[in-house]
């Protein structure tokens, strides 16, 4: 065995140990590995029809694409380049679509809709893009697994009903009148053109089959089109899947007593999900362990030609380290189509919350600036929220007039939502120089630091020898997005001051606005969005910014 020297950050290989990565400029962040002789890549299966009687590790190729057919999800042959345009007609004509649908077809009606999941379809784009790869990270015991086994259930109760399980012991498939045998002749498509939705095979190197079914039991998803596989060989997986795919029909004639107690994966899977790609081990990154980085990089490699060629979308799960991103190589999150993060909400005290948003990092097919939000229900089920504004102003008294809390429209993504801010200021117990205690939950502590230096500054608001407690109401993390900046601002120094002066805020008014260095109220992102999302809730006022007035370029208005 060879010794690689990678490094743990950006996945950049060296031949000998250095102290700084040349391409991340971090420091300390190679280690060493044992690597295959000859390169990785020489071991890299290959997946397309020319593997239809044979097995699908055809050792070639030194690209993560290399050798992919895929049956027209290519676009066209693997020898050159093809038009555009002849992709469009080749796709259009394979779903029965006209000219006037391509637009359409191309955002939505190609795409697999996740059932009972709003939240997740529009953080996607629209549904599952085939051939897509998707990787989900998030805290441990956030809800990843729950989330996906959710995903999974859903597509499943939709999935074609082509082959009854009757169960063990109980004989072979019992077909449903939806079978092939019974369609026309001009009704039949090829294997790879079908347009059914297939199983959901649910593949996990963590869990068991019995703890996996105990979870599902528990959330209330019982269907024979989910199938679990607990497997960590992942050139067996995608072996399966490919032969599910290209190979011939498996048939349930069989003396065999295994044949029959686990049915052979016949169809091709609507959706494969990996639980977790750190469990998995592959032949192509030679003896390392398993969540090492080159094993990490080689299994999603895998993944990857596997989706691209056969079609069938793949979300893996990914394990995060302290810093809140997904262990193993940055390269991996540069591979895959789309990058998810499933955040809980936290509390002033540690803890955490119930609910939960799911940020999409990197979407290759939607908008990245996209959330969902999601509530941990007593059952343990992640309950899509479609209305946040009104979960999060569900418990507030609307009619009374509040001392230390103000309303504001926040952006968080492309989605408005309504979010109440609390502030709390009481005499600090310290002495001496002590300038009192400064406790944030929701907005970071240092934009609190600036609107209060701001209001000493500009205001002559002195929060000397206080202690500030601030709250944002029902856990939601305020500025992850690139463009929610300090939409707050505004609403966090009104329920400072508000409490400072023991002055109570109108219940019927919010406030938006971005708090400058000079003191003045800037304007900030998608307003009229935001004023829309007020009426919506019911406000009768809306204090909000307002520019192009000469004697007051910067300044409130109503």
């Amino acid at each position: 065995m060879a010794k690689v020297y990678v490094c743990t950050n950006c996945g950049s290989e060296y031949v000998q140990w250095q102290g700084r990565c040349g391409t991340c400029m971090e420091w300390n962040t190679i280690q060493e590995f044992a690597a295959p002789r000859g390169g990785g890549s020489s071991s890299r299966p290959v997946f397309g029809k020319s593997n239809t009687q044979t097995s699908s590790f055809r050792k070639t190729g030194s690209s993560w694409l290399d050798g992919i057919d895929g049956g027209g999800m290519s676009g066209g042959s693997v020898g050159g380049p093809v038009r555009v345009t002849d992709v469009y007609q080749e796709i259009v004509r394979d779903e029965g679509n006209s000219d006037s649908d391509k637009s359409s077809h191309f955002t939505t009606a190609s795409r697999l809709s996740i059932p009972d999941d709003e939240e997740m379809n529009a953080v996607l784009g629209g549904g599952i893009m085939p051939g897509s790869i998707i990787l989900l990270g998030g805290d441990p015991g956030v809800g990843k697994s729950t989330l996906l086994l959710q995903m999974a259930g859903g597509i499943a109760s939709v999935a074609d009903r082509s082959l009854q399980y009757q169960g063990i012991g109980m004989g072979p498939p019992v077909p449903s009148p939806t079978t092939q045998s019974e369609l026309k002749e001009d009704e039949i498509k090829p294997k790879t053109q079908q347009n059914d939705i297939g199983p959901v095979l649910y593949i996990s190197g963590e869990e068991n089959a019995n703890q996996i079914a105990s979870r599902a039991l528990r959330l209330g998803i019982v269907d024979p089109e989910m199938l679990l596989w607990c497997e960590t060989d992942a050139d067996i997986i995608a072996d399966a899947v490919a032969n599910s795919m290209y190979g011939p029909p498996l048939s349930f004639d069989t003396d065999d007593e295994n044949t029959k107690a686990k049915p052979p994966l016949s169809r091709s899977p609507s959706l494969v999900i990996i639980d977790s790609i750190q469990t998995m081990l592959c032949d192509a990154a030679g003896s390392s362990s398993a969540g090492g980085i080159t094993q990490v990089r080689e299994c999603v490699g895998l993944f990857l030609r596997l989706a691209k060629s056969t079609g069938v979308p793949i979300v893996l799960v990914g394990h995060v380290t302290k810093s809140g991103d997904v262990a193993g190589p940055r390269t991996v999150e540069h591979m895959v189509d789309s990058v998810l993060y499933l955040e809980a909400g936290a509390l002033i005290d540690g803890g955490t919350t119930s609910l939960r948003v799911l940020r999409a990092a990197k979407n290759r097919f939607g908008s990245s600036e996209e959330v969902g939000v999601y509530e941990m229900n007593s059952g343990g089920r992640l309950v899509p929220v479609s209305d946040p504004s009104s979960y999060f102003l569900s418990n507030r008294i609307e009619h009374a007039d509040s001392e230390g809390c103000a309303v504001s429209i926040v952006l968080e993504g492309i989605r408005t939502m309504a979010v109440e801010v609390q502030a709390l200021v009481a005499l600090s117990g310290g002495s001496g120089g002590y300038s009192g205690r400064r406790v944030v939950d929701g907005i970071s502590s240092s934009r609190l630091l600036l609107i209060l230096a701001v209001l000493q500054k500009r205001y002559g608001i002195s929060f000397h020898r206080q202690d500030v407690y601030l709250n944002v109401v029902g856990g939601m993390q305020l500025g992850k997005g690139s463009k929610s900046g300090g939409g707050s601002d505004l609403a966090v120094a009104i329920a400072a001051v508000s409490s400072l002066v023991g002055i109570p805020c109108r219940a019927d008014t919010c406030f938006v606005g971005e708090v400058g260095l000079l003191g003045e109220i800037r304007p900030v992102h998608s307003l009229e969005k935001r004023i829309s999302e007020a009426k919506r809730m019911g406000f009768s006022r809306i204090v909000t910014p307002t520019f192009g007035d000469k004697n007051n370029r910067y300044g409130p208005r109503e």
